[in-house]
C-alpha cells in the first residue's frame, strides 16, 4: 500500500445470514449440521455492505453520512478488524483506535482510575510518557470524586468522558468515531470536538459517523453518504450534507402526502387559534410587523438587581483552568466580573430575557483614565460569536477606589448552548486600532455561561435570535 493511503477498500461486501429463531443460528455458528441437526428453514442474506470501493488518503477527516441500516458502523467495524468481509479486501495502514461504543473494553467492577490504568498498560509509552498520558486523561475527563466510583455506576455521559479520553490519550494514526462525540453534555461535546481538531492537525486520520450534519460540517472536510450499502455520493463535506438533507426532506414530505386529506382548508392564527379563512390583499406595504416570537431590543425597564456589595471583589463563573490573564501595564485591573438576571447572579441565560455583565475595576494607580471596556464572547470551539466594546468612559481615581461597568443586553439576543467570555480594558482610541491600544488589562476565555431557551421556543434556536421587522405588499397583475 502506498504511505499516503491510510485506508483502502476493494470491492467489499458484508452478508448476513438473518434466522428465523435462535436454534437455528446455534446450528448454523456451531456447524451441529455435522451431527445431523438442521435448521428449520434457510437463512435469509442481508448485504449490509455491496461492492464498496474506498480509498482514505493519511491526515484526512471524513465523515460518513446515512440514514439506520445503511451500513455506516458496519463499515467502521471492518476498518476495525471486529468483521471480516464477505469478500473484497481490506487494507489499513496505521495503528486504529476505534470509539464504537461508549463502555466498550471497560470493567464494570473497576473503577474510572482503575480503567485508566489497565487501558494504559499497553500504550508502549516509557513510564514518564505512561504517568503524564494518566495525569492527562484524569484531567480532561473531568470526573472528580467519581473517578474512584465503579464504572457501572457511571451514567452514559460520563462513561463516554471516560472513554474517550482514555483513546485519545495517545495519537493514533487512524481514529474511528461511531456517534460517542455526542454522548455527554455540551460542554464536554465542545471539549471532544476541540480534542479532535488538534489529532487531525497533527496528521491522524479520521472517519467520523454521526447523524448531527453539524458535527460533521464542524469536524470533516470530506464526507460519504451510503445508502442501502453502497456508496451513493462522495465529496467536500458541504456538499454531501446538502443533498443528503435535501433527500431526508423529500422522503419526509412524500411520506406526509395525504396526510391532511378530508380536513378544511385552515391555516394558523397568529395568536395560535384557527383562522378559516385569510383576509383578503391590499395594495401597498403593510405597517411593519415584528418577527415570531415577539419582542424588541431596549422595549421597556426590566428591574435587574444590582450586584451586592459584598460580590463586587468575587468572579463567579471561572471557566476550566481559571482566570486567564494576559500581560498588561499597571493603573487598573478587572477584580470582579458576574452575569445578573431578574433572579440575581446566575452563569445560567435565558435567550430573549434580559441580563447584564457587571465588571469591577480595582484602581491601582491614581490618575485620569480614558478607557474603553471590551467583552468577547466564544464559542466551545473558541470561534467568537459576539463583541461588544464600550463607549470612552473618562474619570479621575485615587489609588483603591473600585469603579462598577455594566453592559446590560436587553434581550439577550445568543441562542442556546455553552459561552465562554474574555474581558479587556484598554485605553480609547479609533476602534480601527484597537489591536494597537494600550492595554492595562485582559482576562482571555477566563468565564462561562449557558444559554437556554424555553422549551416552547424550540423551532427557532439558531446561534443568534435577531429583532427584525416584516412587512409586505401586493403587487397585481
Amino acid at each position: 500500500m502506498p504511505d499516503h493511503t491510510a485506508i483502502r477498500l476493494s470491492k467489499v461486501s458484508k452478508v448476513y445470514q438473518l434466522f428465523r429463531n435462535q436454534r437455528d443460528r446455534v446450528i448454523d455458528v456451531l456447524r451441529l449440521d455435522r451431527f445431523g441437526l438442521r435448521p428449520s428453514s434457510k437463512p435469509q442474506e442481508f448485504a449490509a455492505l455491496r461492492d464498496i470501493d474506498l480509498e482514505v488518503p493519511r491526515g484526512r477527516r471524513i465523515g460518513i453520512v446515512g440514514r439506520n441500516g445503511a451500513g455506516k458502523t458496519t463499515l467502521l467495524k471492518l476498518i476495525c478488524g471486529n468483521f471480516a468481509p464477505s469478500s473484497g479486501t481490506v487494507e489499513v495502514n496505521g495503528t486504529v483506535q476505534a470509539l464504537l461504543t461508549a463502555g466498550v473494553g471497560f470493567h464494570p467492577d473497576y473503577t474510572g482510575r482503575e480503567n485508566i490504568e489497565g487501558a494504559m498498560q499497553y500504550s508502549g509509552l516509557s513510564r514518564a510518557e505512561h504517568r503524564e498520558a494518566i495525569d492527562g486523561i484524569i484531567d480532561f475527563c473531568e470526573l472528580g470524586a467519581f473517578l474512584d466510583q465503579p464504572f457501572k455506576t457511571y451514567s452514559l455521559g460520563m462513561q463516554a468522558r471516560l472513554m474517550f479520553a482514555v483513546a485519545t490519550a495517545v495519537k493514533p494514526d487512524i481514529l474511528i468515531v461511531d456517534e460517542v462525540l455526542g454522548a455527554g453534555d455540551a460542554y464536554f461535546v465542545a471539549k471532544s470536538k476541540h480534542r479532535v481538531q488538534r489529532l487531525v492537525r497533527s496528521g491522524c486520520t479520521m472517519l467520523l459517523v454521526s447523524h448531527s450534519m453539524q458535527q460533521v460540517l464542524e469536524l470533516c472536510e470530506e464526507a460519504i453518504w451510503l445508502e442501502a450499502g453502497r456508496i451513493r455520493m462522495r465529496g467536500d463535506a458541504f456538499s454531501v450534507v446538502k443533498a443528503y438533507e435535501q433527500e431526508m426532506q423529500r422522503a419526509i414530505h412524500v411520506a406526509d402526502i395525504g396526510a391532511d386529506h378530508g380536513l378544511a382548508k385552515r391555516r394558523p392564527g397568529h395568536d395560535g387559534r384557527d383562522e378559516v379563512a385569510s383576509e383578503p390583499l391590499v395594495e401597498g406595504w403593510s405597517a411593519p410587523a415584528p418577527q415570531d416570537p415577539d419582542f424588541r431590543a431596549r422595549a421597556g425597564e426590566v428591574n435587574l438587581p444590582d450586584i451586592p456589595a459584598n460580590e463586587l471583589g468575587s468572579f463567579h463563573g471561572v471557566a476550566p483552568g481559571g482566570i486567564s490573564r494576559w500581560g498588561a501595564e499597571p493603573g487598573v485591573k478587572v477584580t470582579g466580573f458576574a452575569w445578573l438576571t431578574e433572579r440575581g447572579i446566575s452563569g445560567s441565560l435565558h435567550a430573549l430575557r434580559p441580563c447584564k455583565a457587571v465588571l469591577t475595576l480595582g484602581v491601582e494607580l491614581a490618575g485620569c483614565y480614558a478607557l474603553r471596556y471590551g467583552i468577547v464572547i466564544d464559542d466551545p470551539m473558541g470561534q467568537s460569536v459576539a463583541r461588544l466594546y464600550s463607549p470612552c468612559d473618562r474619570f479621575e481615581a485615587k489609588a483603591g477606589d473600585r469603579r462598577i461597568i455594566e453592559l446590560r443586553l436587553d434581550p439577550l439576543q445568543l441562542g442556546p448552548g455553552e459561552y465562554t467570555v474574555g474581558i479587556s480594558v484598554l485605553e480609547h482610541g479609533p476602534l480601527e486600532m484597537i489591536n494597537q491600544a494600550r492595554r492595562f488589562d485582559l482576562l482571555g476565555r477566563s468565564f462561562r455561561f449557558r444559554v437556554e431557551l424555553a422549551g416552547s421556543l424550540g423551532a427557532v434556536e439558531a446561534r443568534a435570535l435577531l429583532d427584525g421587522t416584516w412587512r409586505w405588499a401586493h403587487v397585481p397583475n
